[in-house]
């Protein structure tokens, strides 16, 4: 008689596994945009908005007054504007830089590594009046599967790019890191802002 015993499997197809695979990108993106949620007050850029999901979400926060989503991609603002438009959620299918009105956050998830460098959003930043700033980025190597991803970005380039903001809060969720900036006082030394920076890392 033989002790053998089978080992358990799951038995799943190649389809079946693809979909679940974007069933689950889907949901942590979802859970990104809702993670950041609580931190926004007042007027809310999301900046590379896409489908508009996540700005929709943004503006169930009653502490926001209005979010606008900006993105070059006309077929993914025409589908926001068709599923998730409202009188507190506008969306715009334009170049970020022509923005020239004030802005309480900026809101950019998983987009600043789609650049070379941090230019336009220092022009953003200018032109917009932007107090508070959130940013996410995956938190390891990815520009060497991800045609899309232009660099490998890590928190102390972050910071050192944003030197007129305050690091207040750093969170981790799965592979992405997430920055929750202030600006900073103008009348503020330059010392006390490096000793802040300091804590936070």
């Amino acid at each position: 008689m033989s002790l053998y015993k089978p080992i358990e499997r799951i038995q799943i197809s190649k389809s079946d596994l693809l979909q679940i695979e974007n069933q689950i990108r889907f949901q942590e993106h979802i859970r990104r945009y809702a993670s950041v949620r609580r931190f926004l007050y007042g007027r809310v850029l999301d900046f590379a908005c896409g489908c508009g999901y996540g700005s929709h979400l943004l503006a169930t926060n009653p502490e926001v007054s209005e979010v606008i989503g900006i993105d070059k991609d006309e077929e993914g603002i025409n589908w926001a504007k068709r599923e998730f438009e409202n009188h507190k959620c506008k969306f715009r299918c334009e170049d970020v830089l022509s923005l020239k009105e004030k802005f309480d956050t900026l809101v950019s998830l998983e987009t600043i590594e789609h650049f070379e460098n941090n230019e336009i959003y220092h022009q953003v930043i200018e032109n917009c009046d932007i107090d508070q700033l959130i940013l996410s980025y995956p938190n390891k190597k990815s520009t060497h599967f991800n045609p899309y991803h232009l660099r490998d970005v890590v928190a102390q380039e972050v910071c050192a790019a944003f030197s007129n903001y305050i690091l207040v809060h750093k969170y981790l969720m799965g592979d992405v890191d997430f920055l929750i900036f202030v600006k900073k006082p103008k009348i503020m030394p330059g010392h006390i802002f490096q000793n802040v920076q300091d804590l936070r890392l």
